[in-house]
C-alpha cells in the first residue's frame, strides 16, 4: 500500500512540473521570503530535497502551498510580499540510501542571496562551497536551518585538543632544542534573535602549555590561559544598524612566571578584568560587526600585590584597581571561503584619550574531517597604559601558535 501511494505522489509531482514547465508567460525575479513552516516529520527515512524550481510571472499572488500531507515531509509556504512573484515549490522524496547522494541545488546560493538583501533577519538553508563532497554535512546544514526557523535562539559549542611536537637528538648537525605544546579550547555561544531585539552571550576557556627548555626553574611554562565572558545585547534602530550595550568579562586560572624568576606574571582570578561598552553596532553582512562606544568602561583588579607586578597593568602605587573611562571599538568578522576553512578576526581599541590599549586576533581554523582540524593564531598586541620605569617606552607583543588535533563543533 505505501508503495502504491509513494508511486501515486511522484506521479502527481512530475506531472506538476511539466504543467508549469509548459506556460507560456515570462520568468520573474526572486522571491521576497521562504519559509519553511514545519519541520518533517520522520526524517530518517525521508528527505526534503530538490526544492525551488522554475518561477513563472502572475499577478495579485499572495500566497502558494503544495502540501503533501502530514504524514509526509510536512509543506512549504511561499509568501510574496511584491505582489508580483509566483512559486512553485516541489518536494520529492528519497528513501535514505539516495538521500546521502543528493545536495542542495546551486540555486539556493542565489536564492539566499537575495533574501538577506530584502530581509536581512530571516533565516534561510545555506549552501556553503566545499573542497569535499560531504552529503551527510549538507543533510545536517539543512535540518539545523528548518530547526532554526522554528526558534529565535541559536547555540553551539567547540571543543578543540591540539597539539605541536618536534624532537631534536643532542648531536644533530643543524642544532636545535626539542619541544612540544598543547592547546585546549572549550567555546559555547547562545543567543537570541528577535526581528528588533538580539541578545549574545559568549563563554571561552582556554589553557596551553609548552616545554621550556631556556627556563632552569621550571620545565613547562604556560603559554595560554584565559576564561572570558562576553554579552552584548543589541536593539535595531534602522536598517543594519543597531543601539548596542556589551559586557565583558576576563581573569586567569593558573601561574604564569617570568623565566628563570619566580615574579608571578599572572596568578588565579588575577588580575580580573570587566570591560563596559555604550554605544552603536553596525552589522552590514552576516558573521561581520563593527561597535563603536563612545562611552565605555575598564576594570582591572589584582589580587596579589606582593608577587605581581600591578603596574604592568597600569595601576597605581598603594592602589589594587584600576578605573577607568573612555572610548572603544570593536570589530568581528568570521568568514568561511570554504567550509573547510574558518576565518575569526577580532580587533578590539580602548582609548581614555590618554593612552591606548589595541589587541588584533586573527584565527584560522583549517577542518581535516568532524573531528580533527588544524588551527593558525596570530595574536599582535600594543597597550602603553602600562607603567614603564624612566624613558622606557611600550613595545609591540606577539604570539603566534601553530598547532593540530581534535575538534568538534555540537549545535
Amino acid at each position: 500500500m505505501k508503495i502504491k501511494q509513494l508511486f501515486l505522489l511522484f506521479s502527481f509531482v512530475c506531472a506538476a512540473n511539466l504543467l508549469v514547465a509548459q506556460t507560456d508567460t515570462i520568468p520573474v525575479s526572486w522571491l521576497d521570503t521562504v519559509r519553511l513552516q514545519d519541520e518533517p516529520a520522520a526524517v530518517s527515512d525521508t528527505w526534503l530535497l530538490d526544492l525551488i524550481q522554475a518561477a513563472q510571472h502572475t499577478t495579485n499572488v499572495d500566497t502558494t502551498d503544495l502540501f503533501f500531507g502530514a504524514d509526509t515531509l510536512g509543506y512549504i509556504m511561499v509568501d510574496t510580499l511584491s505582489g508580483d512573484t509566483l512559486w512553485t515549490v516541489a518536494q520529492v522524496l528519497a528513501r535514505d540510501s539516495v538521500r546521502r547522494e543528493m545536495a542542495l541545488m546551486d540555486s539556493l546560493k542565489a536564492l539566499n542571496a537575495q533574501l538577506e538583501e530584502q530581509n536581512h533577519d530571516v533565516p534561510v538553508i545555506r549552501v556553503q562551497r566545499s573542497l569535499v563532497k560531504d552529503a551527510e554535512e549538507d543533510h545536517r546544514d539543512a535540518m539545523r536551518a528548518i530547526r532554526n526557523m522554528h526558534t529565535p535562539w541559536r547555540k553551539e559549542a567547540t571543543i578543540i585538543a591540539q597539539m605541536t611536537q618536534n624532537y631534536v637528538s643532542p648531536n644533530w648537525y643543524q642544532g636545535g632544542v626539542s619541544s612540544f605544546a598543547v592547546l585546549s579550547i572549550v567555546k559555547g555561544q547562545i543567543g537570541y534573535y528577535g526581528d528588533r531585539f538580539t541578545w549574545e552571550n559568549t563563554g571561552e576557556w582556554r589553557a596551553g602549555g609548552s616545554t621550556a627548555k631556556e627556563d632552569t626553574l621550571r620545565y613547562v611554562a604556560c603559554t595560554d590561559d584565559l576564561f572570558r565572558l562576553y554579552s552584548k545585547a543589541n536593539y535595531k534602530a534602522v536598517n543594519k544598524l543597531y543601539y548596542s550595550f556589551s559586557a565583558e568579562f576576563e581573569t586567569r586560572f593558573f601561574k604564569t612566571y617570568k623565566p628563570n624568576t619566580m615574579t608571578l606574571k599572572s596568578a588565579p582570578f588575577s588580575p580580573v578584568r570587566m570591560n563596559l561598552a555604550l554605544g552603536i553596532d553596525y552589522k552590514p553582512m552576516e558573521g561581520m560587526s563593527l561597535s563603536f562606544s563612545p562611552l565605555a568602561y575598564k576594570m582591572i583588579h589584582v589580587a596579589d600585590t606582593v608577587n605581581m607586578n600591578k603596574a604592568d597593568f597600569g595601576i597605581e602605587v598603594g592602589k589594587k584597581t584600576l578605573n577607568d573611562i573612555g572610548s572603544s571599538i570593536r570589530f568581528e568578522y568570521v568568514w568561511k571561503p570554504v567550509r573547510e576553512v574558518v576565518l575569526e578576526t577580532k580587533f578590539y581599541m580602548y582609548t581614555n584619550y590618554k593612552k591606548v590599549e589595541l589587541d588584533l586576533e586573527v584565527n584560522c581554523d583549517f577542518i581535516i574531517n568532524r573531528f580533527f582540524s588544524a588551527r593558525l593564531m596570530l595574536h599582535p598586541r600594543y597597550d602603553n597604559t602600562v607603567i614603564l620605569d624612566g624613558q622606557e617606552k611600550a613595545k609591540l607583543q606577539f604570539k603566534e601558535l601553530l598547532s593540530i588535533g581534535f575538534a568538534h563543533k555540537f549545535r
